[in-house]
């Protein structure tokens, strides 16, 4: 067998296992010949049938349904020469790779395909409508079960009823159920949905489009909603940055802040401290914890002498709880500027063990306003809070060592079940094809976070810098906690609803 190589044409031998009549003449008798084309998720397979409009073209690893939607054909592959046909759930054929074709032209799902089959993959007409697109029906409840939710609870920040009432109707589980069956009704997706006064609006809803979409470079993470929330506390942000070489500029002095090994000895000399605080006998409730984790943030990233400074904490909820409403809030220039100023004291301390002293020894250009990098940091600890209480209810519910590794695997555990972040959003910044549609720049692209795995940080360009400093924290703040107590959850409240959840401790035995 030949070494594969991708867009290469190979020749094959279909082989048809014994099957009920199916209606496809290349497949309801006999040994075929084939062409395969290997190009990835674009891979084609003809089946050749002798004449003239009988051949039939699979692509892989999409498949082919018939016009009645009764029969779908996928091709799945077994070994790197050979691939298995099935319909449904059955397996109805072999396909082995023999040697390259020569001298065949090529071929492609658009342009060539069986007249009983269409193409799953590729745009489609069917009872009048576009397959991928959304009908008025579908966007008004993608609306109802999806946004919605995500907008009652607080995107930037939570409110406490908002994730009561979405714990108790179990909104993400609903969310997901509604993509799913819309992934399959739309064959793998994304989703084209069309949103008044917004334009187009993309779904991914497969591994692929999220990974195209997180990765691609014709995608800002600066998305139009994102500015409209993050711009009342945090105007020079790195996530709000459009300008690539700006944007550039800002994420290379936050990796470089923001590296662990600056703080670490001071990061976890301050939670033991914070920690320490709790009850080791009888019941810890969130907002316990919640106070613990703000006070752990800012000595992190503002020194020592800022623990106490829960005015600035404050003034930032109050900012965050506008950019719920993005773009559709006024911004409190007053509030902003009082907030400013507090901040701006702190940093100027530039406290050492903090990362205040880091930004302040760290060289960068003017334009990349360091000091506005700062709210972020304080922003992003909140929600790691949120993860490490969740984290925590993981943890006890089986007695196991305690060492690192298991303590991250917990916080990554937490943050995919019950991610922080609802939706990922980036905008396009030039015209960009989905399924034969070309949407215009600027449209959004939302990744549903609860519906896709493993995304905690984000992917890509955009990847959070901040992660390695996060988990750090997060790990040091759950290992103090279990090092001195036994922790046992109380009850069996929704875990998504973190405001409701509390621990019952008793000192641990020695």
């Amino acid at each position: 067998m030949p070494t594969i190589t991708q867009g290469d044409l190979f020749t094959a031998t279909l082989e048809v296992l014994d099957h009920p009549p199916l209606g496809v003449p290349a497949l309801d008798a006999g040994s075929r010949e084939a062409v395969v084309r290997l190009a990835g998720a674009k891979s084609l397979v003809r089946i050749l049938d002798g004449g003239e409009g009988h051949d039939l073209d699979l692509a892989l690893p999409g498949g082919y349904r018939n016009r009645e939607g009764k029969l779908r054909l996928t091709a799945h592959r077994l070994t790197k020469d050979v691939f298995a046909i099935e319909a449904g759930e059955r397996r109805i054929a072999l396909l082995r790779l023999r040697d390259r074709a020569v001298g065949l032209p090529d071929f492609d799902p658009e342009g060539n395909h069986h007249p009983a089959l269409r193409p799953t993959r590729p745009l489609r007409l069917r009872r009048g409508r576009t397959l991928g697109r959304a009908s008025l029906w579908e966007t008004l409840r993608l609306g109802v079960e999806v946004a919605l939710p995500i907008i009652a609870q607080g995107a930037v920040l939570r409110r406490p009823l908002g994730v009561r009432l979405a714990a108790l109707t179990r909104a993400d589980q609903r969310a997901n159920r509604l993509l799913a069956r819309l992934r399959d009704r739309h064959d793998g997706g994304p989703l084209l949905v069309r949103i008044p006064l917004r334009g187009w609006a993309v779904i991914p809803l497969s591994e692929a489009d999220v990974r195209r979409t997180l990765h691609g470079a014709e995608f800002t993470p600066a998305n139009k909603e994102k500015q409209g929330a993050l711009g009342h506390f945090q105007l020079d942000a790195l996530l709000v940055t459009r300008d690539p070489e700006l944007r550039a500029q800002r994420r290379a002095f936050n990796e470089e802040v923001l590296r662990p090994d600056m703080i670490a000895d001071a990061v976890r000399a301050k939670v033991a401290d914070e920690v320490a605080t709790l009850p080791t006998r009888g019941v810890i409730t969130w907002p316990e914890f919640h106070a613990t984790q703000r006070r752990i943030a800012r000595r992190v990233v503002l020194g020592d002498a800022a623990r106490d400074d829960e005015q600035l904490t404050r003034l930032l909820d109050r900012l965050r709880g506008d950019a719920n409403w993005s773009y559709f809030a006024a911004r409190r220039t007053d509030v902003r500027v009082a907030f400013q100023r507090r901040l701006e004291a702190h940093l100027r301390r530039a406290e050492q063990g903090s990362l205040a002293r880091v930004l302040a020894q760290t060289r960068a250009d003017p334009a990349v306003h360091p000091e506005g990098q700062a709210p972020h940091w304080l922003f992003a600890y909140d929600a790691a809070g949120v993860a490490a209480w969740r984290a925590l209810a993981l943890l006890s519910a089986r007695e196991e060592p305690r060492d690192a590794d298991r303590l991250r695997a917990a916080m990554r555990e937490s943050l995919r079940r019950w991610p922080t972040t609802p939706a990922i959003l980036r905008d396009t910044t030039a015209p960009t094809t989905w399924r034969g549609v070309t949407v215009p720049a600027g449209s959004m692209v939302a990744v549903v976070t609860s519906f896709m795995d493993e995304v905690p940080f984000s992917d890509g360009p955009a990847r959070c810098p901040g992660e390695g400093l996060v988990m750090l924290t997060a790990t040091h703040v759950l290992d103090e906690i279990l090092r001195e107590r036994e922790v046992r959850m109380v009850g069996r409240p929704p875990l998504l609803d973190h405001f409701r959840l509390r621990f019952a401790v008793r000192p641990r035995e020695r």
